[in-house]
Formats: C-alpha cells, sequence, structure tokens
C-alpha cells in the first residue's frame, strides 16, 4: 500500500476537516470508517465509507490512519487501539502553522490547525488537537489528549492534563498552573486560577459549575 494513502475514522463533519488537513499535510484519503453503519456506502468527500472497523477482519498494520473524534477520552481509547495492532497514526500539521524550532509537537496522532502558534519549549503530547487560530505561549505542556478549540489564547507556563477540553475562544492567564485531567472549559471562559481534576468550568472569571463522573467507564 503507498504509505501516502490514509484511512479517516469517523465520516462526520469534523472527518471532512480532517481529511482536508490530510491532504495539506500530503496525504491521500482513501475512505471513511464510521461506527454508524447507516452511513456505510455513502460518499462522503469523494471516498467511500466503509462501514465499522473491525481490527480483526481489516488488515491495520503499518497502515495509515487519522482518528476524527472530538471527544477526547473516545480518541485517545481508539488511537491506543490501533496502535496495539501497529496501525501507523501520523501527526498532522497545517501548513500555516507557525511552531518554534525550540517547540516539540508529538509525531503520533497530533492535529494542528491553520494558524495556530506554538512559542517557544511548548510541549505537546501525543494524541492533542490544537484548532484554528490558537495561541499557546512558551514552556506550556498539553499532556496525551489534551483539545484546545479554536481561538483560544493559552498563556505561559501552564501543564494542561491529560484528555482535558478548552472551549472556544477561551483564556487560560499566565500565572495559572494546572489544569487538571478529564476538566472542560467553556467557551470564552477566562480561567485565571488552577483548576482541579474532572472539573466543568465557565464564566469570567470562570468557576467550577460541576465535576465529571467517569466511575461507569
Amino acid at each position: 500500500m503507498d504509505n501516502k494513502n490514509i484511512y479517516i475514522i469517523g465520516a462526520g463533519t469534523y472527518g471532512e476537516a480532517i481529511f482536508e488537513l490530510a491532504i495539506l499535510c500530503g496525504h491521500k484519503p482513501v475512505g471513511f470508517f464510521d461506527d454508524d453503519e447507516s452511513k456505510k456506502g455513502n460518499i462522503v468527500m469523494g471516498v467511500p465509507v466503509l462501514g465499522a472497523l473491525n481490527l480483526n477482519n481489516f488488515q491495520v498494520k503499518y497502515v495509515n490512519f487519522a482518528v476524527a473524534i472530538g471527544n477526547n477520552r473516545i480518541r485517545v481509547k481508539k488511537m491506543e487501539q490501533l496502535l496495539k495492532y501497529k496501525a501507523q497514526i501520523p501527526t498532522l500539521i497545517h501548513p500555516t502553522a507557525n511552531i518554534s524550532k525550540f517547540a516539540n509537537v508529538d509525531p503520533v496522532g497530533c492535529y494542528i490547525n491553520a494558524n495556530t502558534y506554538l512559542w517557544t519549549k511548548v510541549l505537546v503530547h501525543r494524541f492533542c488537537i490544537i484548532s484554528p487560530c490558537v495561541m499557546v505561549a512558551h514552556h506550556t505542556v498539553l499532556e496525551e489528549g489534551a483539545f484546545i478549540s479554536a481561538g483560544s489564547n493559552i498563556g505561559a507556563g501552564i501543564l494542561i492534563n491529560n484528555n482535558s477540553f478548552i472551549g472556544i475562544g477561551s483564556t487560560l492567564m499566565t500565572g495559572i498552573k494546572f489544569i487538571g485531567k478529564n476538566t472542560i472549559i467553556g467557551a470564552g471562559s477566562v480561567v485565571i486560577k488552577d483548576v482541579v481534576d474532572n472539573a466543568v468550568v465557565v464564566g469570567n472569571p470562570a468557576r467550577i459549575i460541576k465535576y465529571n463522573d467517569f466511575s461507569n467507564e
């Protein structure tokens, strides 16, 4: 198989966006997989939806995949499954993204979109998504599976923990040290202090309104 061929997991609107990103990164999308069997046989962006991906029946070893799933926990789980079967999940970086030569983006499963700026010594771990027009200031770390939505401004020296979701247009002020794992920052929030694990925060200044419960997973 041509090593530029790539399959997209998720045939929804976000899958179409990742399809375009993959093309801009030099890949050739050849099909979609989606657990919604009603989509099987549809043509999306000119390529077929092949149905659900069965890892026992479809040979994924050394095959390229992009996982277009916004839910952090589901995306990370799917990517971990693919890697277990020795699939390839290349990082995709939009040509207009501006990444400092002193920053580091993991080569596995990160999607860095248009007009994003990653400043000095930003560290992005695997499976992260950074949407268009995001600014991440120096020495900030994104742990595995973090998602930064479009137009967000992330201050310096912040540890953004696993599976955190930063809503569209949010601001995380320099001086914060810690955003806990599995947190949700609501759209347009201004975060001025550390956020504990599993918290959902909204507003200006951001405040905790509830906690996520993953005890049944």
